[in-house]
């Protein structure tokens, strides 16, 4: 047994004097660990935490710079405090490369309540041509810059998205989810928090559970709903289904050429669009009142249905509120 403590107590001091102190910083604080890979090719990302949150920014020194910050009752420790072995004993801290793909793994060993004043974050610079996989139960997620297949996950904190390129799957249950200037298709959800897209050129589907669903500057089709606020659309779409139990829901779309379906059960229905006078409109409207302008129009219009053609009809255009009216205008 004797022997046994004496070579782990050798590999976590082989490990700290592998990892070596210099690089960027979080909060301008000096990291307690750090390792560097080179990698001057696309490669992947895989990190775990259960310790706390995970940040990953870019670089473009075709280097990986993983770096970890202990913090023991609200101290950040140095890399030369005696309390840093003491809290790599009851955590395992995983570091390496393997061929293109860097792993970073933090995962508690004990959840004794002695340990709950304890929390390892990373921050973690990459290339630009990265494709991430990054999860968290311990803290949020920071991610700004990468292009590559992603999948974002967080249990104890927000996910946080910035300037992302590629395929893009993010969710969260401990908190909300925001997105800033994403290309390419991106699948969002939230249980902790709203979510909240703004400017994506590509395909968004994003739900929430945990409060409303704001999506902004969208060029791409989109599918939102929420249960647990409203929902609001603003863009360019061919295709928009937006839909709400908890709320009401609203668009200002630039154009729509595929299909429009608004439902909500939480409050009303509010709709522009531009140019819609142009179009050819098949028109399935129903709340306990429709407010709409119909020009060149066949069908019925009574004070709370609209069912008919505007323009010899073509694109689909239902909208339906049982809990306040449905306002639609066609503006220049």
């Amino acid at each position: 047994m004797k022997n046994l403590m004496n070579l782990k107590k050798y590999t976590l001091i082989t490990l700290l004097s592998l990892l070596s102190c210099t690089g960027f910083t979080q909060d301008n604080k000096t990291p307690t660990l750090t390792k560097t890979f080179d990698l001057n090719k696309p490669g992947s990302l895989y990190a775990r935490s259960s310790g706390g949150g995970i940040d990953v920014i870019t670089n473009d020194q075709g280097k990986v710079i993983v770096q970890a910050f202990i913090r023991k009752n609200g101290r950040l420790l140095a890399p030369s405090d005696p309390m840093v072995k003491e809290v790599l004993d009851d955590y395992n801290l995983n570091i390496e490369k393997d061929g293109t793909e860097i792993i970073a793994r933090v995962e508690r060993r004990t959840n004794f309540n002695l340990w709950n004043n304890v929390g390892i974050s990373l921050t973690i610079s990459v290339p630009r041509e990265m494709s991430c996989n990054v999860s968290s139960s311990g803290g949020g997620l920071n991610i700004s810059g990468v292009a590559g297949n992603h999948k974002f996950s967080s249990s104890g904190g927000g996910v946080h998205l910035e300037n992302i390129k590629g395929s893009t799957e993010a969710s969260s249950s401990g908190g909300s989810v925001t997105v800033t200037n994403c290309n390419g298709e991106i699948h969002v959800s939230s249980s902790g928090g709203g979510v909240h897209v703004d400017e994506a050129h590509g395909n968004v589907y994003a739900h929430s559970s945990g409060g409303g669903v704001k999506l902004s500057n969208i060029h791409g089709d989109a599918d939102a709903s929420s249960s647990g606020g409203g929902v609001t659309v603003t863009g360019e779409c061919g295709y928009v289904k937006a839909t709400s139990s908890g709320g009401p829901v609203k668009v200002d779309l630039v154009s729509i050429n595929k299909e429009l379906y608004l439902r909500s059960s939480g409050g009303g229905v509010d709709a522009i669009i531009r140019d819609g006078y142009k179009l050819g409109l098949n028109l399935d409207l129903s709340s306990d009142h429709v407010n709409i302008d119909l020009r060149n129009f066949s069908g019925k219009s009574e004070k709370n249905r609209v069912y008919g053609t505007m323009n010899g009809g073509g694109i689909p255009v239902y909208m339906h509120a049982s809990g306040g009216y449905v306002n639609v205008r066609f503006e220049d």
